[in-house]
């Protein structure tokens, strides 16, 4: 296999959420304008603790072709290798990474230990990790004199420690704002990770630092719920906003003054928010520790001390705007982008002197297993059908399937295997859960996926135990929203994933369930199994389908019922619209069912997957309100009679159906609704009905997710996960 080569390697968690990801896109930015080669190579890090969201500006930049991503298990040798953060390697990878590196540089993005001398990490421990996993010698890189200051020799075990690696951060991404403050109305700002160390001790202390007091606002963000809690009764003059609840160029424009104090117990490392605030203009105040970093960019006092500071600032305009002007001028000399070149060339003076060679690792594409449930619909094996068929080129799939269904997984070519689930065979669910350990752990063993994606409502125990025998697979949770509040206890096993994927929901503003608040959750558009624009014309549908080319025809899909007994609603809809000679009935028949029901000869039984290729061929359609149908039926501007399945153990399907029936893009009815059948059949044949409801689903989100979905999941199979040696099974 041959061996990539790359100026830059970075070895990094993409989903930190705060300043370790915002430095490393500012080098990110800085590398790519000098135009050397940038590889990432994603370590997914114990310390957060289950599935998170990658940083958005990272995204941005793998999309946009700044930085490529790198399994760092496939051969690569970099001029320079940077490890963003300390905890990056508290654990060993799951599986040897083949990373050759000239130079190696741990970032120390925050301090061994916190304000009152525990230890926030092991560094000797993480050394002894990173020289056996790099086989070479690492360098220790402190991002600032508060995390050299603890750097003993006790601890860094006779590491080199290089000069301070500042975080750069280039102010042309934040505009200068000059400001002529009002005495009488000032805003006082912050912001930084909900973090509760992060935000001063006390109420009182809280108080000092950011004042109640009439003339003042104060507005705090990444302050949540818990922040407002701590300060309880919080000053009439404050305003707590979530964090990223305003781009930070737009909350900074709002402000006149920057003020941050934190906790005793807390050490910050750098403060890239503080450097945000400077590059504007603000003024800003800090406690005087930050003085080393910040220089005369920045005020420095005890909390007692802001208010002072502020009132003398807002009454002398010419004092306010010089430190306007020294604080831009500091960023600028202190952190900008063109001191990360020369930095780096000091470790490496060939960097960027000679192209690297332009090559590629060689060897096999990403390999993905799906896993589904289902034993009642077709919805968990449609959707992981769905983002297989948007992987990319080279990328292979396999399916092992409880769906009885699952020779549309054959028939899509995918390898396949059928694992029956324990209520179709009467299996005890102990004894299957130990069997479907040994069934998914033979198929990892034997297929080697880079990542195992579980579509389903409840992941067996089974598979989580079989995936902690395999801990090098990441496993990625397709988890539909609208829960039903009998799966209440299962939504805590998100934390077992590396990532979290939720279809988009139409109707998700009335989600109440357990996973409405969900942390760490990647969501998506919509995914569909064929998307709108590939559908067949309605001639073609109907010539494929066997319908007449003239007349109103109209597609009866309740399901299979097999959880909820659908046969009395069916048996009433057909009699009346069996009794209609100008409407054909077309009834679409799941590939799950037990034996056909009875139907007068005037309806067409077919049965097609997906039904939604044919769809067009339809004036309209009786349906269930399953996830798959719903969001087909609204995207493709389909006029449905919802009925929805209503079994506990379903998401919510009345949700969606009453959703759309309340603002005129469906109609619905109850299965239990006699009375009311009449008159939303009516409704539904009506003409002017339906294109009221076409017009209305026209103004519905358009956006397909299978795709992004594919995307998520391919990015994640370059990452490189972390274990506990001596807790593996």
């Amino acid at each position: 296999m041959t061996r990539a080569e790359t100026d830059i390697l970075f070895l990094a968690d993409p989903r930190f959420p705060g300043g370790t990801s915002t430095a490393l896109i500012a080098e990110i930015d800085a590398l790519h304008r000098a135009g050397l080669s940038v590889r990432l190579g994603m370590v997914l890090s114990g310390m957060l603790g289950g599935p998170q969201v990658m940083h958005p500006g990272i995204a941005a930049r793998i999309a946009a072709g700044q930085v490529t991503l790198h399994d760092v298990t496939r051969p690569v040798r970099a001029r320079i290798a940077l490890l963003h953060h300390p905890r990056l390697f508290e654990q060993l990878p799951a599986a040897a990474l083949d990373v050759v590196a000239d130079v190696a540089v741990l970032v120390l993005h925050h301090p061994p230990f916190d304000g009152e001398g525990r230890a926030e990490y092991d560094l000797p421990h993480v050394l002894t990790n990173l020289t056996e996993v790099l086989a070479t010698d690492v360098l220790l890189a402190p991002v600032g004199p508060q995390v050299r200051d603890q750097l003993s020799p006790a601890i860094t075990l006779g590491h080199t420690v290089l000069p301070d690696w500042s975080n750069i951060l280039d102010p042309e991404g934040l505009p200068f704002h000059p400001r002529s403050p009002d005495p009488s109305r000032i805003v006082i700002g912050r912001h930084s990770r909900p973090q509760l160390s992060k935000f001063p001790d006390t109420r009182d202390e809280a108080c000092l630092a950011y004042p109640d007091r009439p003339e003042v606002r104060v507005r705090m963000l990444g302050a949540g719920p818990e922040i407002a809690r701590h300060y309880a009764p919080l000053p009439a003059g404050w305003q707590l906003l979530g964090f990223g609840a305003e781009r930070v160029p737009d909350f900074l424009a709002t402000l006149d003054a920057y003020v941050y104090y934190h906790s005793r117990r807390w050490i910050e490392a750098f403060g890239y928010g503080i450097a945000e605030a400077m590059a504007t203009g603000l003024p800003v105040i800090l406690p005087p520790q930050f003085q080393p970093t910040f220089g005369p960019g920045a005020f420095y006092a005890p909390p007692e001390g802001v208010w002072p500071l502020i009132d003398r600032l807002a009454h002398d305009p010419d004092a306010y705007a010089a430190q306007a002007r020294v604080a831009r001028a500091e960023v600028t000399g202190r952190f900008g982008p063109e001191r990360l070149l020369p930095r780096l060339r000091a470790l490496n003076p060939d960097l960027g002197r000679s192209p690297v060679r332009a090559t590629r690792a060689e060897g096999q594409g990403r390999r993905v297993l799906f896993v589904t449930s289902n034993g009642v619909g077709l919805g968990h094996l449609t959707r992981a059908l769905a983002i297989a068929r948007n992987l990319p080129p080279g990328t292979e799939a396999a399916v092992l399937t409880m769906s009885r269904a699952y020779r549309l997984a054959i028939e899509a070519g995918l390898p396949t295997q059928f694992i029956p689930h324990h209520r179709l065979t009467g299996a005890d669910p102990t004894a299957w859960n130990t069997a479907l350990a040994a069934e998914v752990g033979d198929v990892i063993a034997f297929f080697r996926p880079d990542a195992l994606v579980f579509d389903g409502n409840v992941p067996y125990g089974g598979l989580l135990a079989a995936l902690e025998r395999h801990p090098w697979v990441k496993r990625i949770w397709v988890r539909r929203a609208l829960w039903s509040p009998v799966n209440d206890s299962h939504a805590a096993t998100q934390r077992r994933f590396d990532m979290v994927i939720e279809p988009g929901e139409l109707s998700a503003r009335f989600d109440r369930g357990p996973t409405s608040g969900a942390t760490g959750v990647s969501h998506v558009a919509p995914i569909l199994a064929v998307e709108p624009g590939e559908r067949l014309s309605a001639d073609a549908a109907r010539d494929a389908l066997g319908l007449p080319r003239e007349g109103v025809v109209v597609a009866l899909m309740l399901g299979a019922g097999t959880n909820f007994d659908l046969r009395e609603i069916r048996a009433r809809l057909i009699d009346r619209l069996a009794a209609r000679p100008d409407v054909t009935v077309a009834e679409l028949l799941p590939p799950i069912r037990g034996a056909t029901e009875p139907a007068p000869p005037q309806v067409r039984q077919l049965e097609e997957y997906p039904a939604f290729r044919f769809s067009r061929a339809f004036d309209a359609m009786i349906a269930g309100a399953g996830y798959n149908t719903f969001h087909e039926n609204m995207l493709g501007a389909i006029p449905t009679l919802f009925v929805p399945n209503e079994a506990e153990e379903m998401d919510l399907q009345i949700l969606r159906a009453r959703h759309t029936a309340s603002i005129g893009c469906a109609r619905m009815l109850r299965a239990d609704d006699a009375i009311g059948l009449d008159a939303e059949l009516a409704a539904l044949l009506d003409p002017d009905v339906r294109a009221r409801m076409v017009d209305r689903m026209a103004r519905l989100p358009q956006a397909t997710g299978a795709a992004d979905a594919a995307r998520l999941i391919h990015d994640l199979c370059h990452a490189v996960r972390t274990a506990d040696v001596a807790r593996l099974s």
